[in-house]
């Protein structure tokens, strides 16, 4: 650990170059990153592995097959830290819905409003600029070895990243992991995710006849995909998203109660009105439990015949189901693909065909592992309060990959505010936010190693 003398320094250093660093950033959202579309990827590539080689990382644009992965290195020495964020961003969507376009930033109400603020180059961006206030106090990196990745498909479920990490661990593989990424969940405080849960995402499509018939003669004759699919949904989860085949559940392990404690313990006003979502009432007596701890098999779309005004006598030719499926700690997507096969297969509906769209594996680590307990310690010091500590966030990121092929704890750190809106035409970033999380970065770089040696 660095003296208290040297982390006052680091601090204060990070106050004086805080505008110039804000414009940086606001230089990195101007320029478009749609990893949907691809529109700008690779210029924001380039764009973003210069700013990490000015900083002094040794910084490769690795070629994944898709949408590049940037990779950076500094420092030597145990432990070895990896912090995580991505460059691509979200589609911007409806135009008409912005105040200002996308991707000219605009500051106001005390946030810089644009798409990908907050989702995830200012947050990315605080790392760094933490990495830059330590330098410039002490002349050196910090006294371990700290890789810095930057993804471009995070916002497409990754899987060329993670193939490509899959393959090459000798790059990736550190320690620990840290990203800095999401909200607060509607908390207004700081806080810390111990986990992210494991997810897949599938479609299902059925079809009939090459050309639609009259359904006055015809249906009951031919077979109907869109009644096909209703009922194949049916048989794999309930009105409220539940499985109740056992098979589908058999893998699932028993939750830390310490997990089940964080729950209980979020603030007053948390998931707690059903009125705050515009609707009169939860599907679930248990919301904290279902959020954090229980799977459920949300339907997220279905498809099939016709959707105009008035009647339209013809049987469907095609239909299709989609699900997005947040599992429990245990399971595993590779084996909820495989249910799903054999679900429909049962009930005789081997004709639907099972297309998985993205996976990723759940990952946890425990409140009292060094990077956890570092960065409860460090939000505590710089916000001058105590974290909430949420058991878990919604899956579907990357983290899997360095769960399951690089043996890595993984931990979120937010350091976007309550209301960031990520993915919405309201994406806004807190200039308050986005100064804390560097102090919370430069916090935890000084205090790495003595916790790490404690352990």
């Amino acid at each position: 650990m660095t003296s208290t003398t040297d982390i006052a320094a680091v601090h204060a250093r990070i106050d004086e170059r805080f505008d110039e660093d804000l414009a940086t950033l606001l230089d990195l959202i101007r320029q478009p990153s749609v990893s949907a579309t691809g529109e700008g990827i690779r210029a924001c590539a380039e764009l973003f592995a210069g700013k990490m080689r000015e900083l002094g990382l040794d910084t490769t644009i690795h070629e994944t097959g898709h949408h590049p992965i940037l990779v950076g290195h500094m420092g030597s020495g145990s432990p070895h830290f990896v912090l995580y964020g991505h460059y691509d961003v979200q589609p911007v969507g409806d135009l008409a819905e912005w105040r200002t376009p996308p991707f000219e930033p605009d500051i106001r109400e005390g946030a810089i409003w644009a798409r990908g603020a907050g989702d995830n180059k200012g947050q990315w961006w605080a790392h760094l600029c933490a990495l830059a206030a330590w330098q410039d106090v002490h002349g050196t990196p910090p006294p371990f070895r700290v890789t810095v990745i930057c993804d471009g498909e995070d916002e497409i479920g990754g899987v060329a990243s993670r193939a490509y990490i899959a393959e090459h661990p000798e790059v990736f593989r550190g320690d620990f992991l840290l990203c800095a990424d999401a909200s607060t969940l509607g908390v207004d405080a700081p806080a810390l995710f111990l986990g992210c849960r494991g997810a897949i995402a599938v479609e299902l499509r059925a079809t009939g006849a090459a050309t639609e018939w009259h359904s006055a003669s015809y249906a009951g004759v031919l077979a109907n995909p869109a009644q096909r699919m209703v009922a194949a949904v049916a048989r794999l989860a309930d009105g409220e998203g539940i499985v109740g085949d056992p098979a589908f559940h058999a893998p699932r392990v028993p939750v830390d109660e310490r997990l089940r404690d964080y729950a209980r313990e979020l603030p007053d006003g948390f998931l707690d009105d059903p009125a705050d979502f515009g609707v009169d009432r939860f599907v679930t007596d248990d919301p904290r439990g279902t959020m954090f701890f229980e799977p459920r098999a949300c339907l997220t779309g279905i498809t099939g015949g016709y959707g105009g005004e008035g009647p339209h006598a013809a049987v469907p030719t095609a239909a299709t189901a989609k699900f997005d499926v947040k599992l429990a700690a245990g399971q595993h997507p590779d084996q909820v693909e495989a249910w799903f096969r054999e679900r429909l297969d049962a009930g005789g509906f081997d004709d639907i065909e099972v297309v998985v769209m993205s996976k990723c594996p759940g990952s946890e680590i425990a409140p009292d592992h060094p990077l956890a307990a570092t960065a409860m310690a460090a939000l505590e010091r710089v916000w001058g309060r105590p974290p909430v500590v949420f058991p878990s966030i919604g899956g579907g990121g990357i983290f899997g990959v360095f769960v399951d092929d690089l043996g890595m704890p993984c931990l979120i750190v937010p350091y976007g505010q309550h209301d960031l809106h990520e993915h919405s035409a309201q994406e806004h970033l807190s200039l308050e936010w986005f100064r804390q999380g560097i102090h919370v970065t430069a916090e935890i770089l000084h205090r790495l190693p003595a916790a790490v040696g404690e352990a």
